[in-house]
């Protein structure tokens, strides 16, 4: 098509679209081609493979407030380790958000008090202080509108913490924990109230981030910390394999919600996400995205907790999520509710090691 007066701009795009085409044939990969490509600043990165209507975001480092915790912030962290806050006293949020798993649960499904087993796997935290899409509902199923609902619910989840909102008050003033609200909220407070809890949870998730890893090395400009396998990967996440349709930005999280085929139907796990709140049959069978910050130590991975092998994980996604409910499972379940974003990638053999590799530095 004739530019017009926009002919060089047109010529130039076209030079660089073909000079990173040129990186690949339909055999092989010019890893050195790529690497000079993306050691470049991410504004000059060829633009991802995208689905129309993914509002999407590039791939930025991880960034370190430095600004010391406020009050309220201690505050908070110390009611995310306080097991007074459940009926048996053993359990507490970090229970199942651990620190040294990305705050995410090493289990399969969480347990609460008195070994209760929940029905899912506690999903990392740790991308809540970063920059992210707003969530349009949070827990794997969108049930909480907000941060400040979601961290009061697993107080009153039977098989998580199992107490009453009502008390909460008196358990924390048994705990000694007046003085550290009144600092907080001033001296002149008497009882502690239900809000200020949350608010304090809420202020001290907001500022977790995940550990840098060497792929923000790469970001931030060193070629050196990716591998040529790892290179390769990083050009596949953003091309053949489709992960960026889902999982852009800083935190990896699009923070929407998907069908990715996994509700389990007719199965011991089964999961139906956030039909089960909405009884919405568009949302049967969608659960959140989660962020991909951290990866290699928060699995297992998904919200059965079923996936502890990220290459298989890759596997699956290449085939396209194929998965069939049994004869037994409702006929809801039969009906094709699979995410439009979910198709099959032909990735060789190669290509999976790579992007696998790729995803353990993220």
């Amino acid at each position: 098509m004739f530019c017009h007066y926009r002919y060089l701009l047109c010529f130039l795009l076209f030079v660089s679209q073909w000079a990173f085409a040129v990186c690949q044939d339909n055999h092989a990969y010019d890893i050195a081609c790529l690497r000079t490509h993306y050691t470049k600043p991410t504004a000059q990165w060829h633009a991802p493979t995208i689905d129309e209507g993914v509002n999407w975001t590039e791939l930025a480092p991880i960034t370190r407030n430095p600004t010391p915790p406020t009050l309220l912030v201690k505050l908070g962290q110390a009611l995310f380790f306080e097991k007074a806050l459940s009926s048996d006293q053993t359990i507490a949020c970090v229970s199942c958000h651990d620190p040294a798993h990305a705050f995410a649960d090493p289990r399969t499904v969480s347990l609460g008090v008195f070994g209760r087993q929940g029905k899912r796997n506690a999903q990392s935290l740790l991308h809540l202080g970063l920059d992210a899409p707003v969530p349009n509902g949070f827990f794997w199923d969108g049930r909480a509108s907000t941060l400040d609902e979601q961290v009061l619910m697993p107080l009153t989840d039977h098989n998580e913490m199992d107490i009453t909102l009502d008390s909460v008050p008196t358990r924390l003033v048994s705990a000694g924990y007046l003085p550290k609200f009144q600092m907080v909220f001033g001296e002149r407070l008497t009882d502690i109230d239900i809000s200020q809890v949350a608010q304090a949870l809420t202020a001290y998730l907001q500022t977790l981030a995940p550990n840098p890893t060497r792929f923000d090395d790469f970001l931030n400009g060193d070629p050196t910390a990716l591998t040529d396998t790892e290179i390769l990967g990083l050009h596949l996440f953003r091309t053949k394999a489709r992960c960026m349709n889902c999982h852009f930005g800083q935190a990896l999280t699009d923070n929407q919600f998907h069908n990715l085929n996994q509700t389990l139907s007719g199965r011991k796990w089964q999961d139906f996400g956030r039909y089960a709140n909405t009884n919405n049959p568009s949302d049967f069978g969608k659960f959140k995205t989660p962020s991909l910050r951290n990866l290699s130590v928060s699995k297992p991975w998904f919200h059965h907790g079923l996936f502890i092998n990220l290459r298989g994980v890759v596997a699956i996604y290449n085939r396209g999520m194929p998965l069939s409910p049994t004869k037994d499972a409702p006929p809801i379940a039969h009906e094709d509710h699979l995410d439009p974003l979910i198709k099959p990638l032909g990735l060789s053999t190669d290509e999976m090691d790579a992007l696998t590799a790729f995803l353990m530095t993220l």
